[in-house]
């Protein structure tokens, strides 16, 4: 088979390329990596691979110096460059200086197999060899028992089966106790530009190998990529105390070295450790829940359930946050500052709320409030597109970093402010004209002041004094009204049972529907349609 050789200054791109390259097509042979062209030079000369796949921009000796010198040295060598849009005269000189290809970053898997078949198929021509159909089974292997796993986890069927197809590929697990861990990229450790130039699969499978390498030195256990943001790996062990210990200080020296080697950070989630195979995917939901808590606590940490999400650790004593200054900016269309408050409103529910789940709820009860609004005012389509509110709400609560959280946050409430401002107007922003306009579509339901009062993102004590001193009277009076002039109506209009006019006009039970009734009116509901009637029989 044809020999390989990657050149490129991040260790990330190397393990990320050779990882492509095995998923891609697996009858490369990668035989050495380098991290610049000197080493390249060195490698070279011990190889003497057959291509040479090299990035463009490297320190100390750069892949158009590196393509000059090898070429001389090997003139058969065949080198295809990785340029970035910003370097393309590069890669231009690099082709007329006799490169055989070239590929712009971030390299896509399509691109990466067109260019590889084509190397390929010249290498074959030239060398006769037609043992091409020939692959390395364990890696075909190893990537078919992750698929499985990974489809047994979705489907929460985790059987003997997997155990056996890890046993084919040489990892025996036949200790008592399992646990998992979950490891996630913390995205705002990698700077813009090099997330944006970049396959984002490269960082999932440098992590996993990063993984796989530490786990072998220290325990029994297999890693895989879970998701397009995740990685798992499954350890055994052969003591449930002693093994957990060893793998939260296994977890911290992934951590550690992933940000040494790499300048990326990773928050991981660990379960409890577990006993028997079968329940592996409870450890698992444990580390996945753990993970959640980054949100609250911050990235780049080992994040234990025991500690996380059991003892509550991360729970403190409540306090009240407050949207008024970012609710103005966006109602009268005020772009300016709008990241920033955003910013603060995130930080400040991060550092105070008491659970992930919390912070979610808050962020898309405010999403929520905006919908409605937006919708009365026909401002959905210039704000939100086509996207779904329902799969928004999902999305954001699938977040689990603070930095994703206040990006995705800005964009949202910046749009729909640039489109408030853009139409030149402005939403309602006094809280009893909101209060007031929610109080009528839902007084039906079992509201309560405290519920109004989060509506509108204000104090509840507070609320019911503006409102006293705004409407005349008290949100239960102002309420009460409502029902009442509901329930006469019907009374009068309608044949329907009095126990469900109560219902339908949002009383818990005929009961107190009777005694309010009679407060308010001086009759009960019964006493009051058959004097409505009368009188009405009076006038035909």
């Amino acid at each position: 088979m044809p020999t390989m050789m990657i050149v490129d200054d991040e260790a990330i791109f190397r393990r990320g390329l050779r990882a492509m390259i095995a998923a891609s097509d697996k009858e490369w042979d990668i035989v050495a990596d380098a991290r610049d062209g000197y080493e390249a030079l060195e490698l070279l000369e011990q190889h003497r691979p057959d291509v040479v796949l090299t990035d463009i921009r490297m320190p100390r000796m750069d892949g158009l110096q590196l393509q000059r010198i090898a070429r001389e040295r090997f003139p058969e060598l065949q080198v295809v460059v990785i340029s970035g849009y910003e370097d393309f005269t590069y890669a231009q000189q690099s082709m007329r200086s006799g490169a055989r290809d070239y590929l712009m970053k971030p390299v896509e898997r399509e691109e990466l197999l067109r260019v590889l078949s084509s190397v390929k198929q010249d290498w074959l021509n030239k060398h006769k060899e037609h043992d091409h159909d020939v692959v390395p089974e364990g890696q075909e292997l190893r990537q078919q028992v992750a698929a499985q796993l990974v489809a047994g986890i979705m489907q929460s069927n985790v059987q003997q089966m997997h155990l056996d197809l890890l046993s084919q590929i040489g990892i025996e697990l036949t200790d008592p106790y399992y646990n998992c861990m979950v490891i996630k990229l913390d995205k705002d450790s990698v700077d813009n530009d090099r997330y944006r130039t970049t396959d984002p699969s490269l960082f999932q499978l440098y992590i996993q190998q990063f993984v796989q390498e530490m786990i072998q030195f220290r325990m029994k256990g297999f890693s895989f990529v879970f998701s397009d943001t995740e990685v798992a790996a499954l350890v055994n062990l052969p003591d449930a105390a002693e093994g957990e210990r060893q793998l939260l200080k296994l977890a911290e020296s992934v951590r550690m070295q992933i940000k040494s080697l790499s300048n990326l950070t990773v928050t991981i989630g660990v379960g409890r450790p577990v006993k028997g195979f079968e329940s592996m995917l409870t450890a698992f939901r444990e580390a996945q829940m753990a993970l959640i808590y980054r949100l609250v606590v911050g990235g780049d940490k080992v994040l234990e359930y025991e500690q996380s999400v059991k003892h509550q650790l991360f729970q403190s004593e409540r306090k009240k946050w407050s949207w008024e200054a970012l609710e103005r900016a966006i109602n009268e269309g005020r772009l300016h500052g709008i990241d920033d408050l955003v910013d603060s409103v995130i930080i400040e529910l991060c550092q105070q709320a008491q659970t992930p789940e919390l912070v979610h709820q808050q962020i898309c009860k405010l999403l929520i409030h905006y919908y409605e609004r937006s919708e009365d005012l026909g401002l959905t389509k210039a704000w939100l597109g086509g996207r779904d509110i329902r799969k928004l709400l999902i999305d954001i609560c699938s977040i689990s970093s603070r930095g994703e959280l206040m990006e995705v946050s800005r964009q949202l409430f910046g749009s729909l402010t640039a489109v408030i401002a853009a139409g030149n107007r402005q939403l309602d922003s006094d809280p009893v004209a909101i209060a007031l306009h929610y109080i009528e579509q839902h007084y039906v339901e079992p509201i309560t002041l405290t519920d109004i009062a989060e509506h509108v993102y204000l104090n509840s004590a507070y609320f019911s004094t503006l409102f006293k001193q705004k409407v005349g009277k008290t949100f239960i009076e102002y309420v009460t009204d409502l029902r009442i002039e509901d329930a006469k109506k019907r009374l009068a209009s309608t044949d329907e049972k009095i126990a469900s006019v109560a219902d339908a006009t949002g009383f818990s039970n005929i009961r107190h529907f009777n005694r309010v009734f009679k407060n308010e009116t001086g009759l009960v509901p019964k006493e009051y349609r058959e004097r409505v009637r009368q009188r009405r029989y009076k006038h035909i």
